[in-house]
């Protein structure tokens, strides 16, 4: 560290300019729902007119301020609470001499005039993220603009994400308190299984076996298995259940290990595995006792498969 640069400190020194920068953005750097860094870099942005900003430090610790081109030997400094020296021919190394130091404003420019900064450094407590590299970079007016809109913005919408999170996970719990309030009283409706035994095959060597019925409530569930024996894999499309002319299927879900990510699809079976399924069959009362048909198939009934002996709900 060298200290070639000549410092001018009035201790009572005002400097003002158009304030066209904020506070340091502590969770910036890090992932959503991570700690905040207590040590970060930063790059700000200088409007043509220059610009003021705010440095946030922790004593003891050094700060560089970084330029992109020399600065003028001149600076000036509102107060000695800070050891200020040069860092290279573009750069300013600066410490609180203690945590109690006052807040200092230190007036910069570059050689050309192109960046002109007023720094506002402040000594923070050690558990507040603090800057230890600042860049300070000469842009367009229209640039710098930009980029302070970008930050205003997003203060802005901090909050109203974080409540919008907060009614979101409320949200949830209620749905997860409803869905399993209603599982609860049809169980206590009506929980009865039974076994099954129906098979069927297509011509590619995929067999489907239904092998339980569930009623539970008012609904009812048949339990599937398919079994691809073919060389390829199975998609899944649709699962239909029918009591003569009477459509009475429900959401079907399949339990595989592939990964499809058509959103047309229930679910793929790979060649040479067998899968586990259900199927949902709404207003069991009416078919009671009735015989029923399951149609399994693919994207536009491709590899049809029909079973329609041996499934009947009691």
């Amino acid at each position: 560290m060298t200290s070639s640069f000549s410092w001018v400190v009035p201790c009572a020194l005002a400097v003002c300019f158009a304030r066209a920068a904020a506070s340091p953005p502590p969770a910036a750097a890090e992932p959503s729902g991570a700690p905040a860094a207590l040590h970060a870099d930063a790059e700000f942005l200088v409007p043509p007119q220059g610009g003021a900003f705010e440095v946030p430090v922790h004593a003891g610790a050094v700060c560089i301020l970084s330029f992109a081109e020399p600065l003028n030997h001149k600076a000036l400094a509102s107060s000695p609470d800070f050891e200020v020296r040069s860092w290279g021919d573009d750069g300013i190394a600066i410490r609180a001499v203690g945590a109690a130091a006052k807040a200092t404003t230190l007036a910069v420019a570059t050689s050309s005039g192109a960046v002109k900064v007023n720094v506002t450094l402040t000594v923070v407590g050690s558990e507040t993220p603090a800057y230890t590299f600042v860049r300070f970079k000469g842009v367009s007016a229209e640039e710098a603009f930009a980029a302070q809109l970008a930050v205003e913005l997003a203060r802005s919408l901090a909050p109203i994400r974080a409540e919008l999170a907060r009614v979101q996970q409320e949200v949830d719990r209620r749905i997860r308190e409803r869905a399993d309030g209603l599982i609860a009283e049809r169980l206590l409706k009506r929980n009865e299984s039974t076994n099954l035994v129906s098979h069927e095959r297509n011509n590619d060597h995929v067999i489907v076996h239904v092998t339980r019925a569930l009623l539970l409530g008012d609904d009812g569930y048949l339990v599937f298995e398919i079994e691809n024996r073919s060389s390829g894999p199975f998609r899944l499309a649709s699962v239909r259940v029918t009591a003569g002319d009477l459509d009475v299927s429900g959401p079907a879900r399949l339990a595989t290990q592939a990964v499809d990510r058509d959103p047309r699809l229930i679910g793929v079976v790979a060649a040479g595995a067998t899968a586990r399924g259900i199927v949902v069959v709404r207003s069991v009362n009416q078919i009671l006792r009735k015989r029923l048909a399951v149609t399994i198939a693919g994207p536009a009934g491709a590899g049809a498969i029909r079973l329609d002996r041996g499934i009947v709900l009691r």
